[in-house]
């Protein structure tokens, strides 16, 4: 009976984890797609700004590596902030239909990644992308895209 309810428990996580992470995404993909060119911090620190705390940190630095939220006011992680945002505008932004068709945990050394793999249409073809967060604290943090 132990075993039943653990999976139940386990079952009600991983929904309660793939909708935490499929709204991150939803509203990073937002973040990205919405800039305010008059916003005064668009201005002073960059145009996407708002999205770094969507992001994990993953550069150079060994003690903030996949362990906290991107600083977009350090000029590393305001790169790679861009960089993703880019990419996201590129890509997936490019089709306000795309879908989310499966999520799937592994577990690296980084820690439990949670992954959404996404189909979108760009140009008349179907494309798939695979977004993947780790959990740092109590949210999902957008590590990387495939």
């Amino acid at each position: 009976m132990g075993i039943m309810f653990s999976s139940a428990a386990h079952a009600q996580n991983t929904k309660a984890d793939s909708a935490a992470v499929a709204a991150t995404l939803k509203e990073l993909f937002t973040v990205c797609r919405a800039v305010d060119f008059k916003d005064p911090q668009s201005i002073e620190l960059g145009v996407f700004y708002k999205a770094a705390r969507f992001i994990v940190y993953r550069g150079e630095d060994k003690a903030r590596a996949w362990k906290e939220v991107a600083n977009y006011r350090k000029e590393e992680d305001k790169k790679g902030v861009d960089e993703i945002c880019l990419r996201i505008n590129g890509t997936v932004n490019r089709d306000t239909g795309y879908h989310i068709i499966k999520y799937l945990t592994e577990k690296e050394s980084e820690g439990t990644w949670h992954v959404l793999i996404v189909t979108y249409n760009k140009q008349g073809v179907t494309k798939q992308a695979t977004f993947a967060f780790l959990k740092i604290g109590d949210k999902f943090l957008l590590g990387d895209i495939d």
